[in-house]
């Protein structure tokens, strides 16, 4: 007697959103039948990994990691604020304390890496959060996989991100951009991938992966991962054990007969949490955030934070 097991069903749609544009792929997996904290993918052999962050010490490592400040960024000699998006937040730098390479905004606990936003007005704005990169520290390149294992945060605003940029400060967005992981705080069963190209602001495109999860999964309630297999001319986006990618593209897509394919290069990691901005049109809501480091206005402070378990990296 044949045994055929359906292990995941995908349902996919395509729409254009302000120029973008959006496969939204359902995913259906036997896994989620079963109740779990985490729904992450299986580890890879660490003897086959090329780099990987486990956040087991007590603090950030200075040899792996850098920080990003500020609210903004010069482009040709101007000033950008908002990080090009409108966000609301002030990145912060480590404690002044020598001893920690932490802040108040990310921490390690518990073996997690923790990100928040604070609702702490600074410098002239209303939240500060944090941002961190591996650029002239590691560089990542295809063939590979990354994976990231993750809980997001809940709440209108929240806007938690894990990506990548070349390593050669290309012009934005004529190197590329790869974001691996993106969510809105107040969306609870939707992740996205998207791939931005062109060569100028006014000329440019981005394709977006979004994949939908059902909502008795409780999404934003259990850790879950996002690995990017990334070859030659193609790059594919997979939630958790799942063996087919819920976004899928190569240099055969119509949008690099407009632009050219940047994707065959070199690029450093980053990772951040922002408030507001355009990607989900500006909506923020006060009282979801944190007000102090422990996050003393909530219940449960985890539920209002990025968590993340590991990373992996895995040349192929």
């Amino acid at each position: 007697m044949l045994k055929f097991i359906i292990l995941i069903s995908f349902f996919s749609s395509i729409h254009s959103d302000e120029d973008d544009i959006v496969v939204t792929t359902t995913v259906i997996s036997d896994d989620y039948k079963v109740e779990s904290n985490s729904y992450c993918r299986k580890r890879t052999n660490e003897i086959n990994l090329n780099w990987n962050e486990e956040f087991n010490n007590s603090d950030l490592l200075k040899s792996k990691w850098n920080y990003s400040t500020s609210n903004g960024f010069r482009y040709k000699g101007q000033y950008i604020p908002g990080w090009g998006n409108g966000e609301l937040q002030y990145y912060m730098k480590p404690s002044n304390n020598d001893k920690s390479y932490t802040n108040d905004n990310l921490f390690i606990e518990d073996g997690l890496l923790k990100i928040q936003p604070i609702q702490k007005k600074y410098r002239g704005f209303a939240y500060t959060s944090a941002r961190i990169n591996t650029k002239s520290l590691m560089e990542f390149i295809y063939p590979s996989r990354i994976t990231i294992c993750f809980k997001v945060p809940t709440g209108i605003g929240f806007w938690p991100a894990f990506w990548l940029m070349p390593n050669d400060d290309s012009d934005w967005p004529q190197g590329g951009e790869i974001d691996i992981l993106e969510n809105r705080g107040r969306i609870s069963n939707v992740s996205s991938s998207a791939l931005h190209f062109g060569v100028d602001y006014k000329n440019k495109s981005t394709l977006v992966g979004e994949v939908l999860i059902p909502k008795y999964v409780k999404f934003q309630e259990k850790f879950h991962s996002i690995s990017m297999l990334w070859k030659k001319n193609s790059i594919e986006f997979f939630i958790d054990n799942e063996k087919t990618p819920y976004f899928s593209i190569d240099n055969s897509h119509p949008e690099f007969k407009k632009y050219a394919y940047p994707f065959n290069r070199s690029y450093y990691m980053i990772i951040n949490v922002a408030v507001g901005g355009k990607y989900d049109d500006y909506w923020v809501d006060k009282s979801a955030f944190c007000v102090d480091k422990d996050c003393s206005n909530k219940q449960n402070p985890d539920d209002h934070r990025l968590l993340i378990d590991w990373i992996e990296y895995e040349k192929l």
